[in-house]
């Protein structure tokens, strides 16, 4: 009796231990994206994003100045077209990612200077953001 009480004590934690490894089936997501070449380009496409956030609202309160934004700017820009051009995305969804860009930066903009403010963009800002 005390032999099959020991085996079961055995059995029991060997086969929760081997399950993961004998079941068949694929990978768990997360591991998969964490690997995967496009997870890698989104993140880069959001660390640009977030670097282009962060030098517009930078500058909204002063702490940036103009020649330093627009290097920023630049760079982060350079950034997102390398992710655009790598995930080799269609034409129409390249627009509607600078378009994205824009947007978001027209609202960070706004959150630190209002809708009226002294630096918010015009109309024609907002077309040639990406072409600098």
């Amino acid at each position: 009796m005390i032999v099959l009480i020991t085996i079961a004590l055995v059995l029991v934690p060997a086969a929760a231990v081997l399950y993961p490894f004998v079941r068949p089936g694929r990978l768990p997501d997360s591991l998969e994206d964490e690997t995967s070449p496009r997870a890698e380009m989104e993140r880069r496409w959001d660390s640009a994003l977030a670097g282009l956030r962060t030098a517009e609202l930078e500058r909204a309160v002063g702490s940036l100045t103009e020649d330093d934004y627009l290097w920023l700017r630049d760079r982060y820009m350079t950034d997102a077209a390398v992710v655009m051009k790598s995930m080799e995305l269609e034409e129409q969804e390249e627009r509607e990612m600078l378009a994205s860009i824009d947007d978001e930066m027209r609202r960070a903009r706004e959150r630190v200077l209002g809708r009226g403010g002294p630096d918010s963009p015009g109309p024609s800002d907002a077309s040639t953001a990406g072409t600098g």
